[in-house]
């Protein structure tokens, strides 16, 4: 099953604004340390919804793997209109999707994961009797929730699509806690949630040099899905030029292409991964998730000696 996230940064509300009014702690940095929750809890997909300062957001977290959907609306827009921006783009690829907004940062790998053995179609964490974020749900969900124009955002979308709610309890006061001086935000991160030291391995194929890494595989899938080079690479944060170079470098080492592509337009025509760029896909996205659970698994026996 495939998991996928999206994570809501535009600005108002829920968004980057929220860190603002707070001296020590950087907006970019929280999402970093979301992504890195979700990663760690095997979330393939992850999109961030940017808006105001989209720039400045996509730029820091450009190396993060994940892909941005920008909202010039997002004075006007609702924390729904995020969740259907997400939702229509993850839809036809994942079969769950996580949905947090950005002032919400703290929530663990461990209740992730209780999260994702939850069988429901919605399943919201659950900390000393209050709810919490992110969300959980399935795509099956995802006719309904775009279809809805309540006022009672995700809540009344979820609620009118009639399905059971699963509320799981969590030893984990993160999935309560938001970016908001005035709770003392700073104060809690800096005492009981401070960033965890863990091990982290970059997974890179080299054959006379360094062909294919996180960079290309986030392309490769936005490819897959949008059919056009430009587009993909504006989704990524990657200059145009940069996608081919990274695309025509690992196809040099291959000896064969993982791009196919008719020529064409001014947004550079049609394009869709090769075969056997699919099969690299598949291949390097196992090699990076083993590689990964092993880095931590042996981190955790070494470093406790």
């Amino acid at each position: 099953m495939r998991i996928g996230a999206v994570i809501a940064a535009a600005g108002t509300p829920g968004g980057f604004r929220a860190y603002e009014k707070l001296e020590n702690i950087d907006g970019t940095a929280m999402v970093s340390r979301m992504i890195e929750s979700f990663r760690l809890a095997g979330v393939e997909d992850i999109v961030v919804v940017t808006g105001y300062r989209a720039r400045e957001t996509e730029k820091s977290l450009a190396k993060q793997g994940v892909v941005f959907l920008r909202r010039d609306d997002y004075e006007t827009a609702e924390m729904l209109d995020f969740v259907k921006e997400g939702l229509t783009y993850l839809k036809n690829n994942c079969d769950r999707i996580f949905f947090c907004p950005s002032d919400v940062p703290l929530f663990t790998e461990e209740t992730l994961r209780r999260m994702e053995e939850e069988n429901a179609a919605v399943v919201v964490p659950l900390y000393e009797g209050r709810k919490g974020h992110p969300i959980l749900f399935d795509t099956s969900l995802a006719d309904s929730i775009q279809s809805y124009r309540g006022e009672r955002g995700l809540k009344g979308a979820v609620d009118g699509s009639g399905v059971g709610i699963s509320l799981v309890p969590v030893e984990d006061n993160g999935v309560l806690l938001r970016a908001r001086r005035e709770d003392g935000f700073e104060e809690i991160v800096k005492k009981d949630h401070p960033s965890q030291i863990r091990a982290k391995v970059k997974v890179q194929l080299v054959g006379e040099e360094p062909f294919f890494g996180p960079g290309l595989m986030v392309l490769l899938k936005q490819i897959d899905i949008l059919r056009n080079v430009r587009e993909a690479c504006e989704k990524t944060g990657m200059s145009y030029s940069k996608g081919w170079t990274l695309i025509r470098t690992a196809e040099r080492e291959l000896g064969c292409p993982i791009v196919d592509r008719s020529p064409g337009g001014k947004n550079g025509g049609n394009a869709s991964v090769s075969e056997e760029g699919k099969r690299l896909m598949r291949c390097y996205e196992q090699l990076e998730r083993e590689t990964a659970e092993f880095a931590r698994k042996r981190y955790r026996e070494i470093f406790s000696r």
